[in-house]
């Protein structure tokens, strides 16, 4: 069986890597380096600056642990250097497994001219048209442009233009208070840039849990960082040397800087999806539960689906997808699907933001009678004596069954914890089975089996 992949980035080279470990005869396409937004604009390139970040951060709070040291500061070469070869690293990495999967990468500008052929605008000039069995559409996401902004201008940003680490500026005002937006005014905050967001929702993490959304702002807050929220930027000019944003409000902002994290959009436009019979809504490509296109052989998965833009969820499809593809071939009903209800989301900030599954807010609207129980990191040995005892794991369950049906934590390791919570969801099981479990001590992973055991005594078990 031959199968294309359209994207390498972690949803294209994880659905080649399953196509390929299956038997399939693997052609991976993608126009620059493999590893997508994720590995090379995205998630690889700004944690590895939120950890200088952390570095300074941390330098400022030296005196609270008893320590004598100057406040670190930011040599940006040699921060972009590391940055650099971190992404480097894992790019080569990636390569590295396809070369030995036998993938085939072809280096180019490719778009679908038929259901099953993909013809590439190769780097050298020439092209090439590569016909199979089915096609994986994995072409990813861009940043999404404000219409009313000039992003030609000179001190106007995107995410991208700021992983690019040209300089710190003194003043930068970012347009989002989504995770985007967070994440990097937690970071130029750390550097020591004044730090104003602008949002046109009313809370930070619009769409998201409340109590969360009041904790990071309130923490950013501490930081230095401004927000602006319910509020939009009308226009952005450059006066002099400096950027003058004004604001639906009437307020005026002036800063080095405007960055636009406003989100990203699905990347569909000029890649023949449409003129093959593929069915869209919006920029975003219509799949079922098993990845299928409308196009018979022809399979989407990651941000160019739209849903969950996480490169854990696309790699995820992107393996459901490869499975689903070869057992179609082979005559068998496709099973592989991916299970969005338990897949978390995280937000690497100061404290850290992990969540999984639904808010209790969002179960009574659907009239799910859920409970919810908070424990706090102030109460935590490990915590306390880590200096991070701010923040709190929330778990929501079913009043009924005990079943955990989500969490939200906003502490030290959020991101890593989560996955206890996330993997007990994902086996269906209640608070009781958390709040049982032996925890070493101490540890902050402890303050989930607090909140388990204060949910379970909620419930009607």
């Amino acid at each position: 069986m031959r199968i294309t992949v359209l994207g390498g980035g972690p949803g294209g080279y994880s659905a080649a890597f399953e196509a390929a470990r299956l038997g399939a005869e693997v052609t991976l396409v993608e126009k620059e380096r493999l590893g997508g937004t994720c590995l090379n604009w995205g998630c690889i390139p700004t944690k590895t600056i939120l950890r200088s970040a952390r570095i300074v951060a941390d330098t400022r709070q030296a005196a609270d642990f008893g320590l004598l040291a100057e406040v670190a500061s930011v040599d940006i070469d040699r921060l972009r250097l590391r940055k650099e070869d971190v992404v480097t690293d894992l790019v080569a990495q990636v390569e590295g497994t396809a070369k030995r999967l036998n993938v085939r990468i072809v280096h180019g500008a490719g778009y679908l001219e038929g259901p099953q052929t993909v013809v590439v605008h190769c780097h050298d000039g020439s092209e090439e048209a590569i016909e199979s069995d089915a096609v994986i559409l994995a072409t990813g996401s861009v940043t999404f442009k404000l219409p009313n902004i000039d992003h030609s201008m000179d001190g106007v940003w995107t995410s991208d233009d700021a992983v690019d680490l040209s300089e710190i500026p003194k003043n930068i005002v970012i347009i989002g208070a989504g995770v985007i937006g967070l994440e990097f005014a937690c970071a130029y905050a750390a550097f020591g840039s004044r730090v104003s967001v602008v949002e046109l929702e009313e809370s930070v993490l619009p769409g998201g849990d409340k109590r969360v959304a009041r904790s990071m702002q309130a923490k950013l807050e501490e930081m230095g960082v401004e927000f602006f929220l319910g509020d939009a930027v009308e226009s952005v000019e450059r006066v002099g040397e400096r950027m003058r944003s004004t604001l639906r409000s009437g307020k005026v902002i002036e800063g080095d800087i405007v960055m636009s994290a406003v989100g990203r959009v699905p990347n569909s436009d000029g890649l023949g999806f449409s003129e093959v019979g593929i069915e869209m809504d919006r920029a975003a490509i219509k799949v079922d539960a098993f990845f299928r296109t409308n196009v018979a052989g022809v399979y989407a998965i990651g941000d160019v689906i739209g849903g969950m833009m996480l490169a854990h969820v696309a790699e995820d499809e992107g393996v459901a997808a490869a499975r689903n593809a070869v057992a179609v071939f082979a005559g068998e009903e496709p099973t592989a699907t991916v299970r969005y209800e338990c897949v978390p989301a995280c937000v690497y900030t100061f404290p850290e933001v992990a969540t999984v599954g639904s808010t209790r807010d969002s179960l009574k609207e659907h009239g799910i009678d859920a409970v919810q129980a908070v424990a706090k990191f102030a109460a935590n040995g490990k915590a306390l004596g880590e200096g991070e005892s701010d923040g709190f794991v929330q778990i929501v369950a079913d009043k009924k069954s005990g079943r955990i049906l989500g969490c939200q934590i906003v502490g030290p390791h959020a991101v890593e914890i989560v996955h206890e919570v996330a993997l007990a969801m994902h086996l269906g099981r209640a608070v009781t089975d958390i709040a049982d479990a032996v925890h070493a001590h101490p540890t902050v992973s402890e303050v989930i089996k607090f909140a388990a055991r204060d949910a379970a005594a909620k419930c009607d078990l």
